[in-house]
């Protein structure tokens, strides 16, 4: 995979897994899209209510967090020989799913988060929202060779 190939797939899976989660976000009535929660974490942990500079940053920071996702999702494609099928990438998916939800636990653990926080909702999402951002970099690796 070319650098630029590498750059494309990054891009398009994250922006496949954040409308997954814009779109669980009307469904549920929850703030679930990860770059809002990231500001929240960002303006909870500086004490400030509000700032558009944070909403800035939480996109930034969630973009700049799929590069290593996808350097691991690309080594577990290479460590493991399988074939690039959907059945894979949802594997991989998993995986990938079960270090964003571990990842989320603890900023949560360090900043703290409101008790009123659906947070097991918020953790289901996430796992399903990696699964969408593997199938999405397999679908643009497809289309890519």
């Amino acid at each position: 995979m070319s650098l630029g190939g590498f750059v494309i797939m990054w891009i398009l899976a994250v922006v496949g897994m954040t409308l997954f989660s814009a779109a669980w976000t009307v469904v549920s009535g929850n703030e679930f899209r990860e770059p809002k929660r990231l500001s929240i974490l960002m303006q909870r942990a500086r004490g400030k209510s509000s700032g558009n500079n944070t909403n800035v940053w939480g996109w930034i920071i969630h973009f700049l967090l799929g590069i290593p996702f996808l350097g691991f999702y690309e080594v577990l494609w290479k460590l493991t020989a399988a074939p690039r099928t959907v059945v894979w990438s949802v594997v991989f998916g998993c995986a990938l799913g079960v270090l964003g939800v571990l990842g989320w636990m603890l900023l949560f653990k360090i900043v703290g988060v409101s008790t009123q926080f659906k947070y097991r909702q918020f953790y289901v999402h996430i796992f399903f929202a990696h699964i969408v951002f593997s199938v999405t970099a397999l679908l643009v690796y497809t289309l890519l060779l």
